[in-house]
């Protein structure tokens, strides 16, 4: 070989190894380049860190729909234990059904009303005030008759009351109550029974308050004292009276007739 070819031939090897070099440097100086801008961040390192990130929001998402609906279920199941355990309403007895309440029996004879029955066992009272109403396993009943033989010969009472709910004084209600003195009718009475203080031999004193007294039967007040007085509120009722009660009973016209509007405590 020539020496002009060998030298022809390492001027080839020196160029070829030159433009390798550069081309080394270039793409050195291209990659730092990226590396300081954060420009050219290479893709599968950006789609890892935003799947990492997306995976990470959706399991705090779906932990939080998990609470929610956790709270929301025992919220629920609370509420429809609460319905559940909800005391239901007290139901009237049946009518002929006897209760009693304190000294007293009862009978039912409606869904809202009982009628009084006398005494309760061997209970004795000297004064027996009627009760407006009672209630019974959380039912509210008025009072409005005093049963047929209620306190027939009670020889404990010396006074009775009966107020304004009651509308029917039963047949020998107080027959042979041989202490009773006195007794006061309030403004609801409309019919007082065959004999019902019958042989009261101490009976001086009956007011009738009452404004609407329809009947008061035969017999009703017969064999009481001899200075008997009964104080009405009408002069109709007084007419009535003195038609059916004995002679020597006096009847006088003591009150006014009372209003629609009477207090309930009457």
């Amino acid at each position: 070989m020539t020496k002009f070819k060998k030298l022809s031939i390492a001027k080839r090897l020196f160029a070829m190894a030159l433009a390798a070099t550069m081309a080394f440097s270039f793409s050195t100086v291209q990659l730092f380049a990226a590396g300081e801008e954060g420009t050219d961040v290479p893709s599968e390192i950006t789609t890892t860190a935003t799947t990492e990130e997306t995976a990470t929001t959706t399991t705090a998402t779906t932990e939080d729909t998990s609470a929610a609906t956790t709270t929301t279920e025992a919220a629920a199941t609370t509420t429809t234990e609460a319905a559940t355990t909800t005391t239901p309403a007290a139901e009237p007895k049946p009518v002929g059904t006897l209760i009693t309440e304190g000294s007293y029996e009862y009978k039912v004879t409606s869904t809202n009303t009982v009628a009084l029955m006398g005494f309760a066992g061997n209970a004795e009272e000297t004064y027996v005030k009627v009760k407006n109403r009672i209630t019974y396993d959380g039912v509210t009943y008025d009072v409005t008759r005093i049963d047929t033989k209620a306190f027939m010969k009670e020889s404990s009472i010396t006074k009775v009351l009966i107020r304004k709910n009651v509308t029917d004084i039963g047949r020998r209600a107080f027959f042979q109550c041989t202490n009773l003195k006195t007794v006061n009718i309030k403004t609801g009475a409309k019919v007082i029974r065959k004999c019902a203080f019958k042989g009261c031999k101490a009976l001086r004193v009956v007011n009738i308050k009452s404004g609407v007294l329809e009947d008061v039967k035969s017999n009703a007040f017969k064999n009481t004292n001899t200075n008997l007085v009964i104080n009405v509120a009408t002069k109709n009722i007084k007419k009535m009276m003195k038609a059916t009660v004995p002679s020597y009973v006096i009847v006088n016209k003591a009150f006014d007739a009372p209003s629609t509007s009477t207090s309930t405590t009457n």
